[in-house]
Parts: C-alpha cells; sequence; structure tokens
C-alpha cells in the first residue's frame, strides 16, 4: 500500500479544526454569571454574592464535594494580591436540570477575609464533578471596601459579661449613590468586630440618633421618608432585635424617649401599620369610578 502524505496531512488539519471549533462548544457546556449585590460595601459589611449557573450540558447537573475538593470556589484579589479564604465553607450540592439556571448566593465575608480598605477584583469558580478536571469560570466582578462616617457613638458594659465592653456605632455611607445606615458593634477590649448590619436607605433631613435602654440595647431613630422614621432594636451581640416605621404626627417628629423602667419607646410619632395602610388605599376610588350624573 502506498501512503500519501498529503492525504494524511489534510487528515491532521481536519482533526485540528474539528477539535478547534469544538472548543467553544465545550466552553458553553456550564455557563456561570456572578453578581455582587453593589459595588461599595463598608468595612465588615456582609459582601453578598450570587452565582447563576446556567446548564448546556445536555444531561442534569449534580454539583458537589468530592475528595475534599469543593464544586464551588473563588479568587479575590486586591492591589494585584491573592486574597486567600480565612477557612472553607461547605456550600452544600446544587442540582441543576437540562437547559436551567441555578442561582446560589453566598457571602464571601464567611471564608475570605475582607475587612482591610481597597479595591477588589472577585471570580467565581465551578469545578465539575467526575473525574473530570474541567472548571467553569465566571465574570470578573469589582467591589471596594471602604470606612462609613460615624454619626453616633456609645461605649457599653454587657450585663451578662462583666469583663466586656461594647462599642456601637451608627454609620452612614454614600458608596452606592444613596444614603445608607448600618450599625457597627465591636468588643474594644478584644479588639474584635461583632457584627455590621445594614439598617437601610435613609434621608439626611434629619441625623439618625441613637439611645440605650436598660439591658445596653442599642435603640437607632432615622429617617426614611421625608414624613416616616424607622426605629431598630441592636443587642450588644450584634443582633437586630425589630425594626418598626413610625409617620410623623400632630406634635411633630418621632422621638425617642427612655422611661424610668428602662424600656425605651416612640413618642410623637404614630406606628405605621403597612396592612391598614394597604386597605385605606384600597378603598380610595379614582374619579374615572365615578358614576355619571344625570342633571334635569
Amino acid at each position: 500500500m502506498i501512503r500519501h502524505p498529503m492525504k494524511h496531512a489534510s487528515a491532521l488539519i481536519c482533526a485540528i479544526v474539528i477539535t478547534i471549533a469544538a472548543l467553544p462548544q465545550a466552553k458553553a457546556q456550564v455557563i456561570v454569571r456572578l453578581e455582587l449585590s453593589k459595588s461599595s460595601y463598608i468595612v465588615n459589611e456582609p459582601v453578598k454574592a450570587t452565582i447563576y449557573i446556567t446548564n448546556h450540558a445536555g444531561r442534569e447537573l449534580t454539583l458537589s464535594n468530592e475528595n475534599g475538593k469543593p464544586w464551588l470556589d473563588f479568587n479575590i484579589s486586591s492591589r494585584g494580591r491573592p486574597v486567600y479564604p480565612a477557612r472553607r465553607v461547605n456550600y452544600g450540592a446544587a442540582v441543576i436540570p437540562v437547559g436551567q439556571t441555578v442561582a446560589r448566593s453566598v457571602s464571601l465575608n464567611i471564608s475570605y477575609a475582607l475587612e482591610k480598605m481597597g479595591n477588589y477584583t472577585c471570580q467565581a469558580y465551578i469545578q465539575m464533578p467526575g473525574a473530570s478536571t474541567n472548571g467553569f469560570a465566571s465574570n470578573r466582578a469589582h467591589f471596594t471596601v471602604t470606612k462609613g462616617r460615624v454619626e453616633w457613638s456609645q461605649r457599653v458594659g454587657v450585663p451578662d459579661a462583666p469583663d466586656e465592653i461594647r462599642e456601637y456605632e451608627l454609620l452612614t455611607f454614600t458608596g452606592n449613590r444613596a444614603m445608607e445606615l448600618f450599625a457597627h458593634v465591636t468588643s474594644t477590649n478584644r479588639g474584635q468586630e461583632i457584627a455590621t448590619i445594614p439598617l437601610g436607605k435613609i434621608i439626611s433631613f434629619r441625623k439618625p440618633t441613637g439611645t440605650l435602654d436598660g439591658a445596653n440595647n442599642l435603640h437607632a431613630l432615622y429617617q426614611v421618608k421625608p414624613d416616616m422614621f424607622a426605629h431598630s432594636c441592636i443587642t450588644p451581640s450584634g443582633i437586630l432585635n425589630f425594626t418598626t416605621f413610625h409617620k410623623r404626627g400632630s406634635s411633630g417628629d418621632p422621638r425617642l424617649m427612655t422611661f424610668a423602667d428602662g424600656e425605651v419607646r416612640i413618642a410623637g410619632g404614630v406606628l405605621f401599620d403597612a396592612v391598614a395602610d394597604e386597605e385605606a388605599r384600597k378603598k380610595v376610588r379614582n374619579v374615572s369610578e365615578r358614576p355619571p350624573f344625570i342633571y334635569n
């Protein structure tokens, strides 16, 4: 048999072309998209990320940790230097039907130390199941960590821990085109961060204020709309107990008032009931609904 080098060369080139053409399809088996809840965070605020995973593999995928290898991982860097995970997190398995998209939300602070101010870049990685070493990377997302402005602060003791000293701070931050308010709790004697709690968007007509009740819980009062204020209670452990909303009353703006028994309540405001307000709105009819009048 006579071999034809040109035929072999043509077959080799054809194989290479087929392989190259198949690469984009292989890469498109799983599409990973990363979104952050916002672009700017204050120090120790939860950095919330959502990973959208679309399955184009032609079969149902079950993503789970195998042989100590996580199926979901992140690559985070700041100023060109990698930020290594402080601890590994088991995100739990994810089942993705054919042709569908599944979303998984995580807080990056749980596994990565992001307490330093600066600019960060984050990318998510998905590891395919089985013995394959194939993985899929998401887009790169950028975010900034900075410090907020202290509007109010107070140091307190902890009733059930005599040696503990906690500091409450109310912080404002305008890094996302709107003013936001946070409650910040730290252990001053141990130099430990306890919690940074987002309280939501506010308006700056009136400065946020705070006071303490008999159990040394923080009570914060802040304006969320021109005619509405919010009252939040935070414990020394950094837990948000409750948030209620109050409308301006006949005597003016709501205000925090401490009673002799140590309880803190809102004075000068009207408690806002969202259900009752919605029912009242339904009872209001439009002009177009008015029946026609008959004139003699």
